[in-house]
C-alpha cells in the first residue's frame, strides 16, 4: 500500500469514529503533524511503529463512541455495526454474494481483491444516506469491480439488499432523446414501490443502489438521482463514471491505477505485479516467470498499472513471450481481446479507449491531441505554451484542460505546483486516430 492509500484509510477510519486529528494524536501518542502528513500522503515511507500505534488506537473504539473498549468486550455490537474488514488483511479475502441474497443485477467476481484495501475501506466508511458517492477514474482502472466489491461486503446492512443498474449498453443521451426515460424506467424498476417520504404509508427502502457506467448519461442520471433522493432521502447510492456531475451533490473518490512500486521493507510484490502473476497463473498455469520479476514490473509500468491492461497482458502470454510486450511494440493491438474482466460490459482495452475518446467534442479532442505531444508529465505553463500556436484562447484551453481531467483522461498530481500526465496507452490511441 502506498502513502496515499494508507492516508486515505486512516482519515476514513478516524472520521468514522468521530475523532479529530488532535484526538487521535492524544490516544495514539503520535504527533498531530505526523498524522496530518500521513493523511495527506506527504510521508511516503511511514514508520511501522507509528502506523501500528495509530491502528491500535483506532481499533480500540467503536464508531460514535470515544471510549476505548477491547473488541471482544463489546456487548450488543454486531459485526456489521463496525467497519467490516477494517483489518486490511481481511479486505484481501474474496467476497461472494449468496445465491439467495437480495441482489439484482451483475454480481462481483469471486476472486480476491488486489491492491484495493484502502479504496474499499474508504468507500465503506464514506457512503452515507441521501448523499451519493461517485467513483471516478480512467478507463480500465476497476471502478465497477470496486463498486461491486464494496456492495457485496455491505450487503448485510441493507434490509432490501442491493440493486445494480448497468448503463454501459444504453445509447448516449446526446444521440437519443429517449435515454432519460430509460434511465428513469430502470431506477423505478430497481427501487421498491409503495415506499417513500411524501405521504406514503410504506417503509422507506433500505438498500444500496449501484449505478454503473453513467458517464454517457450524466444529465439523465443526475436528474433522476435528485428526484429519487427527494422521494427517498435515506437511500444509499454508489455511482461509477468516467466523470462526475458538478450539479449533483455527492462525495467523489478517484480510483487510481495499481501501484507498480515496491513497498520498502515488506518484500511484497507491487499490487500491479501481483495481479499480473495471478492472472498468468489462471491463463497459463504452466508458465514460470519466477526469474523475470523485473520484466514483469517493467511491463506493469508500461501499462500504467491499469488493471484491465494488466489482465489483458497476462492473457496475451498464452501466445507471445513477456519480452515481446515490453520491447517497444505498440501495446493496444496486442491487447485486443474482450471481457478479460469478466463483467457483462467488459470491453477490450482498445474499445475502452475509443469509448472515452468518443465522449469528447471536437475542441476537447483537439486539445488532447496537443497534450499527447508534451513530455510525459507536464505543467499548466507547458499547456499554455502548447496552445499559443493554436486558435484556442488561453482561458478556453484551461477550461478544456479541466474537462479532460473531469473525463479522467488526465491524471493530476496535486501539490503546490500541479502536474499532469496522460497514460501511455491513451497517448498511443490518440496518436493512432490522429495519424
Amino acid at each position: 500500500m502506498d502513502g496515499n492509500q494508507l492516508g486515505a484509510m486512516l482519515a476514513a477510519r478516524r472520521k468514522l469514529v468521530g475523532w479529530s486529528q488532535e484526538k487521535l494524536a492524544e490516544r495514539s501518542n503520535v504527533s498531530v503533524r505526523t498524522i496530518r502528513n500521513l493523511e495527506t500522503g506527504a510521508i511516503r515511507n511511514p514508520r511501522r511503529s507509528s502506523v501500528g500505534l495509530l491502528l491500535e488506537a483506532l481499533r480500540s473504539v467503536t464508531p460514535d463512541n470515544d471510549s476505548p473498549v477491547p473488541h471482544a468486550a463489546r456487548p450488543g455490537v454486531s459485526p456489521t455495526a463496525l467497519l467490516p474488514g477494517f483489518e486490511l488483511d481481511l479486505l484481501t479475502d474474496a467476497v461472494e454474494v449468496p445465491p439467495d441474497a437480495k441482489w439484482a443485477g451483475i454480481r462481483p467476481k469471486t476472486d480476491a481483491t488486489i491492491g484495493r484495501q484502502a479504496d474499499v475501506a474508504h468507500v465503506m466508511t464514506t457512503l452515507r444516506r441521501g448523499w451519493p458517492l461517485v467513483l471516478t477514474g480512467p478507463v480500465g482502472v476497476g471502478k465497477t469491480r470496486l463498486a461491486l466489491e464494496c456492495a457485496a461486503r455491505m450487503l448485510p446492512r441493507y434490509r432490501d439488499g442491493v440493486a445494480v443498474l448497468e448503463l454501459g449498453s444504453l445509447t448516449p443521451e446526446s444521440a437519443d432523446a429517449r435515454a432519460a426515460a430509460e434511465v428513469r424506467r430502470l431506477i423505478d424498476q430497481a427501487v421498491p414501490t409503495g415506499a417513500g417520504s411524501g405521504g406514503s404509508t410504506g417503509p422507506e427502502p433500505d438498500m444500496l443502489l449501484v449505478i454503473d457506467n453513467a458517464e454517457h448519461l450524466l444529465d439523465a442520471v443526475t436528474a433522476e438521482v435528485k428526484a429519487l433522493l427527494a422521494r427517498h432521502p435515506s437511500l444509499h447510492i454508489l455511482i461509477t463514471s468516467l466523470r462526475a456531475s458538478a450539479s449533483l451533490p455527492a462525495d467523489l473518490w478517484e480510483v487510481a491505477p495499481l501501484s507498480c512500486d515496491w513497498t520498502q521493507g515488506t518484500g511484497a510484490y507491487p499490487p500491479a505485479a501481483e495481479l499480473f502473476f495471478r492472472r498468468v497463473h489462471t491463463a497459463v498455469p504452466t508458465l514460470d516467470l519466477s526469474d523475470q520479476m523485473q520484466d514483469v514490473v517493467e511491463l506493469c509500468r508500461r501499462l500504467d498499472g491499469i488493471p484491465l491492461a494488466v489482465e489483458h497482458a497476462a492473457f496475451r502470454l498464452r501466445s507471445v513471450p513477456l519480452r515481446i510486450l515490453i520491447d517497444g511494440q505498440p501495446v493496444l493491438p496486442m491487447l485486443h481481446q474482450d471481457d478479460a474482466g469478466g463483467l457483462s460490459h467488459g470491453r477490450s482495452l482498445h474499445r475502452s479507449m475509443a469509448w472515452a475518446y468518443g465522449l469528447l467534442d471536437s475542441s476537447q479532442r483537439s486539445v488532447l491531441r496537443q497534450l499527447v505531444r508534451l513530455p510525459e508529465e507536464f505543467s499548466i505553463r507547458d499547456v499554455l505554451e502548447s496552445a499559443a500556436d493554436s486558435d484556442t484562447p488561453s482561458s478556453g484551453t484551461i477550461d478544456i484542460l479541466s474537462d479532460l481531467v473531469d473525463f479522467s483522461l488526465l491524471q493530476v498530481r496535486r501539490n503546490r505546483q500541479y502536474a499532469y500526465r496522460i497514460s501511455g496507452m491513451m497517448s498511443e490511441y490518440v496518436g493512432a486516430v490522429s495519424a
